[in-house]
């Protein structure tokens, strides 16, 4: 008898772990789609604030004291595609990043990308005109509509759970 109960609590607990792991590999993955909408959201504001030539009223592009590290890190998830160097300065330029203010510019996105490179975060892409190119690591692939429900499902029971406490 206590033999059987054990496998069962065994069994339980096992699929527990496994709907436990599947669904903080949901929400990693929801989080990672979030985080690259908003890098690219991001990269559309502060182009069109430089368009209409309204930077100075803006101040929240990039979280406060975000460093070279982050915004880098918000750059390549804002590109759709393998970047250079040079077009990282570009974009974090359209992010209004005060990437001018270094001595050199271009060897600290180098040496920036090269550690984020070494972190796992940063993969290398395909040369283009014997240039090097990079690109975000943990670009995923879009949530299925079954995800998008349990992730819906999810978020309406946390909510009124906060709400009754």
């Amino acid at each position: 008898m206590k033999e059987r109960l054990y496998h069962e609590v065994l069994r339980r607990a096992r699929a527990d772990l496994g709907d436990a792991l599947g669904w903080r590999n949901q929400l990693r993955a929801l989080l990672e789609n979030t985080e690259k909408e908003i890098a690219q959201l991001k990269r559309l504001i502060g182009g069109v604030y430089a368009y209409i030539d309204e930077s100075e009223k803006q101040d929240d592009l990039l979280e406060t004291g975000e460093g070279l590290k982050g915004a880098i890190s918000t750059a390549l998830r804002a590109a759709n595609l393998d970047v250079t160097i040079s077009e990282i300065l570009s974009i974090l330029r359209e992010l209004q990043f005060p990437i001018d203010s270094h001595q050199n510019p271009l060897g600290s996105i180098y040496t920036t990308v090269t550690r984020l490179v070494a972190d796992g975060d940063v993969v290398p892409g395909e040369p283009r005109d014997d240039k090097k190119t990079y690109r975000w690591k943990h670009t995923l692939a879009p949530l299925t509509l079954d995800s998008r429900r349990v992730l819906s499902a999810a978020m309406v029971l946390t909510t009124k759970t906060v709400k009754k406490r």
